[in-house]
């Protein structure tokens, strides 16, 4: 079952149903625990047959996740041809020696929408510097509309790039970790290929400053130690 799956609402709610998931968003944040579940998508649509829903819904705690040591990334996943939104395809070794950050989301996830300024800003800061930061969004979050995903993107003012996953690079990501099925999810991933930092969920008090100082050691190469 694809991480993250859920059923999108009707069009004709989107304004209503956003405006709302940006205030239980920002209400999260606030008190430290943000994140969304696939059942948080299908909550907003009770229409959806049972083959659509999934696991009930969970919060993540805002918190990055750092196993005992680096993850080192599988050939084949740093070398498989991923699409992108705009119609093209890259692959994660693409860009061997920068460091990237992969950002799991969706746009109808509150603690995604408030984490992408941060990420925007962080792509700016430290682009010069050799940080390639890289949204990803799947297909089955976006019952695979890619017209209203790149609207949003626009509205939203995101420079960087987007990945459209049929859920190959999202689930293998999660599955290498040991992550649980929740968005947004971050890796930092070394310029050798390897996951130095992980972050489930969103806290817009500590997850900025947080995800700020795995990449300077990922980019001072203090990581590999």
């Amino acid at each position: 079952m694809p991480l993250f799956f859920g059923s999108r609402p009707r069009r004709s709610r989107r304004v209503f149903r956003n405006t709302i998931i940006a205030l239980m968003g920002s209400l999260l944040a606030m008190i430290g625990i943000s994140g969304c579940s696939s059942s948080d998508q299908t909550s907003q649509n009770p229409s959806s047959t049972p083959a659509q829903q999934s696991s009930p819904a969970t919060v993540a705690q805002a918190t990055p996740v750092k196993p005992t040591g680096p993850i080192a990334l599988p050939t084949d996943l740093r070398d498989a041809a991923v699409k992108t939104l705009e119609g093209g395809s890259l692959k994660l070794s693409d860009y061997d020696d920068k460091v990237v950050v992969l950002n799991i989301w969706a746009t109808w996830c509150g603690p995604c929408r408030l984490e992408m300024p941060d990420l925007v800003k962080l792509n700016q800061e430290y682009k010069s510097r050799g940080l390639v930061v890289l949204g990803v969004a799947t297909t089955y979050n976006e019952r695979n509309d890619p017209e209203h995903v790149k609207e949003f993107i626009k509205n939203q003012k995101v420079d960087y790039k987007i990945l459209w996953d049929d859920g190959s690079l999202a689930q293998t990501l999660v599955q290498i970790v040991g992550g649980r099925g929740v968005i947004p999810q971050s890796f930092v991933i070394s310029r050798d290929g390897r996951i130095v930092k992980h972050f489930q969920g969103f806290n817009a008090l500590s997850t900025p400053t947080l995800m700020r100082q795995a990449v300077e050691e990922a980019l001072s190469d203090k990581a590999k130690a």
